[in-house]
């Protein structure tokens, strides 16, 4: 297995070029080209302009110079897990993989039992749902799994909380993982 290669988030939009003020609200999208999973950064006027995309998924953010830690999303990481249910690319299945991981550790996803035809699988739910999912099992070395983690989360670094329920955003709009272009192609 190839090492994944994630791009870190930008400090200027990358359609564009221009630079993201501190605290200017811009989109990050993941996509998949080829074997690598990349992430684009765009200011909200390339957003608004631009042809739907192979994105597979996105997330609105803000510019921040100063961290204030890891600040994880479990929303949008659930969503981006849903997302890529169906998606049969080696890259996808391995960041389902560590997503549910993730997403158990956190109590988002209960575990029911592995399942061992046709390829090993988790079978999970979430709380207070009655769907089953099976998630194909990758056999990572424990240190290899941790640095995939910190990778993955690191491509979320920066994106905005979801709004307590019932509670939007300030501009009105939905929580982050839940809203979508007019025509993205993404799955639903």
């Amino acid at each position: 297995m190839a090492d994944w290669k994630f791009a870190r988030r930008r400090d200027r939009c990358g359609a564009c070029a221009a630079a993201f003020d501190e605290g200017s609200r811009h989109v990050s999208l993941l996509s998949l080209r080829g074997e690598d999973l990349g992430r684009e950064d765009l200011c909200l006027a390339c957003w608004g302009s631009r042809a739907a995309g192979d994105e597979i998924f996105f997330w609105f953010t803000r510019q921040r110079s100063e961290r204030r830690g890891l600040s994880l999303d479990l929303a949008a990481l659930e969503q981006l897990f849903l997302r890529l249910e169906g998606r049969e690319e080696e890259r996808m299945l391995e960041v389902r993989y560590v997503l549910c991981l993730l997403l158990m550790r956190k109590r988002r996803l209960k575990l029911l039992r592995v399942a061992r035809e046709p390829r090993e699988a988790l079978v999970v739910r979430r709380p207070r749902r009655e769907e089953e999912i099976a998630v194909v099992v990758f056999d990572f070395a424990p240190e290899r799994l941790e640095d995939l983690q910190r990778e993955l989360l690191s491509l979320f670094d920066g994106a905005e909380p979801e709004p307590r329920e019932g509670a939007g955003s300030a501009d009105g709009e939905g929580p982050p993982a839940a809203r979508e272009p007019a025509s993205s192609g993404m799955p639903g």
